[in-house]
């Protein structure tokens, strides 16, 4: 009788456990209340996308003028903000901390949606965004950033011209500073090959592991080819005369 009575405790608690962790998974949405701290393709090093794309700007509710955006870990973002992150990222990623993009540059059409979310509390969990025109993710200073949790992040952020600048949201960054250069300092399309630096070496979120310099990783997240450079991940093809190594799907 007592054997039973262990075993049918051990059965309830097991279950209770299991019911916990799936009752407190999240979905990663991009949005102002956000906090994803979980893993994601950009969080190690993130993919380059020099390929531009023209849009408009607002702030304070108006049209202030338009912007070229690149992407950074398959996240829109401005030139000077996405530049200023990737030194941010790369630093961390020295001091064995990950950190990549939730949310970056966002349209008026974005935008509108996740304040209607906001609003009628039908989607994205309802959570907090501002009226579309006064959000700082449509001038491309704003960033939502994944591991937030991290101290290093948090007391290293102003070395790289980023501040937090919501109280209540430790995930919101906004960049203020000129643009530091970067991998998409030359203009648009694909970054175009450097000099490799040495010991330099990218985590595959594809593959599972830290591979060399100048591989080539076809990614799962978007099949899409990417090439080993410098630390970062750079958008590319199959064909790039460069690659030291091929890895497709």
């Amino acid at each position: 009788m007592l054997k039973r009575t262990l075993l049918l405790l051990a059965i309830g608690s097991f279950a209770v456990v299991g019911c916990s962790a799936e009752a407190t998974s999240e979905d990663g949405n991009d949005d102002e209340m956000e906090e994803d701290t979980g893993s994601s393709e950009s969080e190690l090093r993130s993919a380059v996308s020099c390929a531009t794309e023209r849009m408009d700007t607002y702030s304070g509710g108006s049209r202030t003028g338009t912007t070229d955006v690149i992407r950074v870990g398959g996240k829109r973002v401005t030139k000077a903000t996405g530049h200023a992150f990737l030194k941010w990222q790369k630093a961390a990623h020295a001091a064995g901390v990950n950190i990549g993009i939730n949310s970056g540059f966002r349209t008026m059409d974005e935008q509108r949606y996740f304040y209607n979310c906001y609003q009628t509390g039908r989607c994205n969990n309802g959570n907090l965004a501002a009226r579309p025109g006064y959000s700082n993710h449509q001038n491309g200073r704003a960033l939502d950033i994944s591991n937030s949790g991290s101290s290093w992040m948090q007391n290293n952020a102003s070395r790289f011209g980023f501040r937090r600048t919501v109280a209540s949201e430790p995930w919101h960054f906004e960049y203020f500073g000129t643009d530091p250069g970067g991998a998409c300092s030359g203009g648009g399309g694909t970054s175009e090959p450097e000099p490799a630096g040495d010991g330099e070496s990218c985590s595959s979120a594809t593959l599972g592991r830290v591979v060399p310099e100048k591989t080539c990783v076809q990614a799962r997240s978007d099949n899409l080819w990417y090439r080993c450079r410098d630390g970062n991940w750079f958008e590319t093809t199959s064909s790039d005369s460069l690659c030291s190594a091929r890895h497709p799907l």
